[in-house]
């Protein structure tokens, strides 16, 4: 009996030793894969135990900070890396569990995360950091074992000096939306516990990253992720596991137009270093979001496959806000453009004036002296010998004479119209008071004026002006000018052998808090390249017929000066509308953007078409929607110079729709499809077409080429 319990004992003695044994090794492992996906990560990262020493500092921090972990690791002078003098980081405050004291080191600089509980981001700019100091977005968040008790905390950081510095250079008032949610991280503190607390500490770092962090395997054709965090759920829509499951997910998720792209970017991505992919994914609610992807290729010291670990970042919002900044930058440059010309101008027309006013004075006097002379010649020297020696005539002076007084007082003339151009342009008489203006009076004076010269060429004038528009504060004479000038130049765009039509509209728009003017005719109409000169500064179409290219930019100047905004409309060969809008409240300046109106019941065609084009008003049509509807919303939307739809819509006809919007606005482009054959046919008779047809299923660059093709509203 004895014997036997020996034995037993014995044999549980051994099996305890082995599994004793097991358990370091599994642990002794669980260490080193942490830091090899810490140390390797492409985000500088630092971890922080209970007692605020440094028990992580990784490669990409080194690189950031220019201090090697070897001189802060088991110290608590984390602070070196950011502050001239010791102060705490905000991993230092969420060790101690002083949230309170957040608002007095990082006030004004910091929000509570949407992701993670309990987690901080915070950004600020470094002045230590760097030759000229650095901008920094950090975001920290405190660790906790399986009891739930704060055992250290975790701060990940990104350099956003450059972007930074670009956003500000390009317009100071996106500072605040470029604030979006970078990485955050949790690492693993330092712990000489059992395997399955590192194991937990582990998965609540990944997994509770705002970004999606994933690895995956390093194959030649095709790589098999390996792992994804729960925050892809968040993000994408999709569970880790239907990523890891199925090794083509991936791929098929990514947009038919960027897949061809950067599945070459990929394999063009062997070396060692972070590389760093843009391409549009599709969520599961239908959706395409823009993903930024960052990896890095890890190559084990010892003997083992290489892998590769990254991280994704929704960046969806970043490429609106970048795209609309382009269009912002556009109407800057044009403001700033004329801006810089008026500066010069007055004292160039001055400078001009005094010659030409010596000039144009003497012509007359060179005129009545010839008049003296020339009977003088015709009755005595007419046929003087000398003539026929200088081999010319008394009859060749005589005529050549009268032609050269004549050019001298038409090109004095026209030089005097050029310096006046000038002179408005330059001119700047803001503290003339404002006054109300009735804008159907401005426009009735104007056909008075110029109504006469507009008919010779016009014969439709069609007014559409609404009943008890309410005033506007502005001047009389100044607006008048403007419609007077568009006026002119519609009737000059219409050719001689065709049946010209102006059609002149005036109405409010409740949702601008605006009176909108809109003049538009049947004339040649202009190509994209001549819209995006139309509002410069002697940029003339009609360089023969003495135009000066004075009048828009002047018109553009004086609208600017009520607040308001002018725009233009126009298809080559169907005509051109130009659109005025001017504030009610006058103070206030009008912010409007060209738009493109894309109706459509399938919310998965209207979230693909949203992400590819800019500036999209996006319409899910259901069976109350109408024909009438339509219509109502282009009424109150000028800005809309493109209308995409599905031709087979809920309780809307797409070429019934079309005769309507081309009935009403005959210039506004519009694209329609299907993915029927036989929805896309029309009948031979039919007296108005859409612009353009595309058959579904289509690339999107398709679309983006016909948009290039049709052309923008200048606005």
């Amino acid at each position: 009996m004895k014997n036997t319990n020996r034995q037993k004992k014995t044999k549980d003695q051994k099996k305890e030793k082995s599994e004793s044994i097991w358990a370091r090794e599994v642990f002794q492992n669980g260490r080193q894969t942490l830091q090899s996906i810490i140390g390797s990560s492409p985000i500088p990262t630092f971890i922080i135990g209970k007692d605020h020493l440094v028990i992580y500092w990784n490669k990409a921090l080194e690189e950031l900070s220019g201090i090697k972990a070897k001189n802060v690791v088991g110290t608590g002078q984390q602070w070196r890396a950011f502050y001239k003098t010791a102060r705490p980081c905000m991993a230092d405050l969420l060790v101690d569990e002083l949230q309170k004291e957040i608002p007095r080191w990082y006030a004004g600089k910091y929000i509570k995360s949407n992701l993670i509980e309990g987690a901080y981001e915070a950004t600020d700019f470094f002045p230590e950091l760097g030759k000229r100091g650095r901008w920094l977005r950090f975001t920290s968040a405190t660790i906790r074992n399986a009891s739930g008790n704060v055992i250290g905390a975790i701060e990940t950081l990104e350099d956003i000096t450059q972007a930074k510095r670009a956003e500000e250079a390009l317009l100071k008032a996106h500072e605040d939306l470029e604030t979006k949610v970078k990485e955050r991280t949790l690492d693993l503190a330092k712990t000489n516990k059992a395997l399955q607390e590192t194991s937990d500490h582990l998965s609540l770092i990944l997994e509770s990253l705002p970004i999606v962090s994933y690895t995956c395997t390093n194959g030649n054709k095709t790589s098999k992720i390996t792992f994804v965090s729960k925050s892809v759920k968040e993000i994408t829509g999709y569970t880790p596991a239907q990523f890891i499951s199925n090794p083509l997910f991936w791929q098929e998720h990514i947009h038919p137009d960027d897949l061809k792209r950067i599945s070459a970017e990929l394999r063009s991505a062997t070396q060692k270093g972070t590389h760093t992919f843009e391409y549009r994914f599709l969520a599961a609610d239908g959706s395409y979001r823009w993903f930024s992807d960052h990896r890095r290729l890890i190559r084990p010291a010892k003997r083992g496959r290489s892998y590769i670990i990254g991280a994704w970042q929704d960046i969806t919002e970043e490429k609106r806000i970048r795209q609309e900044g382009q269009l912002r930058v556009q109407q800057m440059m044009q403001s700033h453009k004329l801006k810089a010309l008026g500066e010069v101008v007055a004292g160039v027309a001055h400078e001009i004036n005094n010659p030409v006013s010596f000039i144009a004075n003497n012509i007359p006097l060179l005129e009545e002296m010839w008049n003296a002379i020339e009977p003088i010649l015709a009755s005595d020297g007419a046929s003087h010998a000398d003539w026929s020696d200088k081999g010319i005539s008394y009859v060749e002076v005589s005529t050549n004479m009268k032609d050269i007084i004549e050019e001298f007082k038409i090109a004095s003339l026209r030089i005097k119209r050029v310096i006046a151009g000038l002179k408005e342009f330059a001119r700047s008489d803001e503290i003339t008071e404002k006054k109300p203006v009735q804008i159907e009076e401005v426009i009735n004076g104007v056909l008075i004026i110029v109504g006469a010269q507009v008919r010779k060429t016009v014969s439709n004038i069609d007014l559409y002006i609404d009943s008890n528009l309410p005033p506007i504060q502005g001047h009389f004479q100044k607006i008048e000018q403007v419609i007077a000038n568009l006026l002119i130049n519609a009737h000059q765009a219409i050719p001689a052998d065709r049946k010209g039509r102006i059609i002149i509209t005036a109405r409010k728009l409740e949702r601008l808090k605006a009176i909108l003017i809109e003049i538009e005719d049947n004339g040649t109409g202009m190509n994209q390249d001549l819209l995006d000169h139309i509002f410069e500064p002697f940029f003339t179409t009609r360089r023969d017929k003495e135009g000066t290219g004075l009048g828009l930019s002047i018109s553009y100047g004086l609208i600017k000066e009520h607040n308001g905004v002018i725009g233009v409309l126009s298809r080559l060969g169907l005509g051109s509308r130009f659109s005025i809008y001017l504030p009610l409240e006058n103070k206030k300046q009008i912010e409007i953007r060209p738009a493109i109106l894309c109706l459509d019941s399938d919310y998965r065609q209207l979230n693909e078409i949203k992400m590819s084009l800019s500036c999209v008003i996006d319409w899910r049509c259901d069976y109350k929607d109408t024909i009438e509807d339509v219509i109502a919303f282009l009424e109150e939307h000028p800005e809309v110079d493109i209308l995409i739809s599905e031709i087979k819509l809920p309780a809307i006809n797409g070429w019934n729709l079309s005769k309507k919007i081309k009935e009403r606005f005959p210039l506004l482009p519009v694209i329609l499809y299907s993915s029927e054959t036989s929805a896309l046919k029309q009948e031979e008779n039919a007296a108005t077409r859409p612009d353009f047809l595309l058959k579904k299923p289509f690339k999107m660059h398709q679309m983006q080429n016909i948009i290039r093709e049709v052309g923008r509203q200048k606005i």
